[in-house]
């Protein structure tokens, strides 16, 4: 039996322990659940039936196989490298997180030095596998395609004057910059980058459209005139980014891997 932490307590946080009390993660037992919201925090671990934890220390006491993080970017470099030190693998949302190159190879470093993962939830991306075996091949050109609705851009430095009204690109440039301008609303751009030609080099456009519901990812790869690949899904809500996280732990826990 395989031990899981949970850091965040918000929606997919949810997901995930109503996927556990399903019946839908075999072979494991979520010990516990923290964040800095009390009654959340608290209302996730009655679900589960264990004690209230009351600070993040007392949660990587448990001793856990994997903590599953479901919160920001920033909120995730501060437990990072505590969590790999203490030899607990990772199962990371908030993907975002490794944008900085520099902090991407420290963060390596230490999961390695530690004997640990990192395992980065696959979200609403579709063909990981497909990505990264096109990077072996030699890719030339990766790009995303974001489209989300304008009132979502509020309140970041992306929203332009008149984006409740038509149609405008938000933002077309790296992935590296498109975190600056949109640092929890573009975990799966990262994840794109990271896994084909890297946060500088992979193109992200985000398109927002007036009342527009949910997220659109389209993904476009090529090498050369071999492969080409164009990967399209939409998504009404976040869901898809909590059961990624089942997904992965039932892959992680299974004799065939997918």
């Amino acid at each position: 039996m395989k031990a899981i932490v949970l850091f965040g307590s918000g929606r997919l946080t949810k997901i995930i322990v109503k996927s556990y009390l399903d019946g839908m993660l075999e072979g494991y037992k979520i010990l516990g659940c923290y964040s800095r919201t009390k009654e959340h925090r608290d209302s996730i671990n009655d679900m589960l039936n264990v004690g209230h934890i009351n600070s993040f220390e007392e949660l990587i006491a448990l001793k856990p196989d994997y903590l599953v993080e479901a919160t920001s970017p920033s909120s995730t470099k501060e437990i990072l490298e505590t969590t790999l030190k203490n030899k607990i693998n990772v199962i990371l949302l908030s993907i975002g997180a490794l944008a900085d190159e520099e902090y991407y190879k420290h963060i390596e470093g230490v999961a390695k030095d530690n004997g640990v993962k990192i395992h980065l939830a696959s979200g609403a991306i579709s063909g990981f596998e497909v990505l990264r075996t096109a990077r072996l091949m030699g890719l030339t050109k990766a790009s995303l395609t974001n489209k989300k609705g304008a009132e979502r851009l509020k309140n970041t430095t992306l929203y332009k004057d008149g984006m409740q009204d038509k149609e405008m690109t938000a933002f077309d440039g790296s992935a590296y910059e498109a975190i600056k301008g949109l640092p929890t609303g573009i975990n799966v751009g990262v994840a794109t980058a990271l896994a084909t030609m890297g946060v500088y080099d992979t193109r992200i456009k985000i398109n927002a459209i007036p009342g527009y519901v949910g997220d659109s990812q389209c993904i476009d790869i090529e090498c050369g005139d071999m492969v080409k690949a164009h990967l399209d899904v939409y998504s009404k809500t976040s869901d898809i980014a909590g059961y990624s996280v089942v997904a992965l732990l039932q892959n992680l826990n299974s004799s065939i891997v997918f």
